[in-house]
């Protein structure tokens, strides 16, 4: 060390960034630029959506036969769903609790052919209302629908 009265001075030397502000401008940009890059290419991490089977095994049990083509989320906890028999659409959006109790649903039709369709399965006389636990279960089987309908598949074909 030094002689005592001997006062060391140690200068520190300060860190800084060129004072050049269209250097600091651009450095920004190109940062921003960088980010917003990294953002588009990485994935959007999602939680597993449960609800999703649920609506898939409650659309198979009213609507025995038909296939669930699509079944998308789409606001709120609701779903959209199309479903297919005998190459005919369904499609309705499925949505949960909205004013109901959690697991009973209001069945919004998209058409006059899905209204009409989804009128007898529903569980209420005068809404569009699907209950977790009905008294009485309607369905409408993929089966009835071809037999009992006035025009089949094979009625549109044109014939050879």
């Amino acid at each position: 060390m030094g002689s005592p009265g001997v006062v060391m001075i140690i200068q520190r030397e300060r860190m800084t960034l060129p004072s050049n502000s269209r250097w600091r401008a651009g450095a920004s940009f190109l940062a921003l630029a960088g980010v917003f890059a990294l953002s588009l290419s990485a994935p959007i991490p999602s939680l597993p959506d449960g609800d999703r089977q649920a609506v898939v095994d409650e659309v198979r049990e009213r609507l025995p036969g038909w296939s669930v083509e699509r079944l998308e989320q789409s606001w709120e906890g609701a779903y959209t769903v199309v479903t297919l028999c005998a190459g005919r659409e369904m499609g309705f959006q499925f949505v949960p609790g909205h004013g109901l109790a959690a697991n009973h649903a209001w069945i919004q039709p998209n058409d006059a052919y899905s209204r009409d369709r989804l009128r007898g399965v529903s569980d209420h006389w005068r809404h569009l209302i699907w209950y977790a636990d009905p008294a009485l279960m309607n369905t409408l089987s993929c089966h009835e629908e071809i037999a009992g309908s006035e025009q089949t598949s094979m009625q549109s074909r044109p014939h050879d």
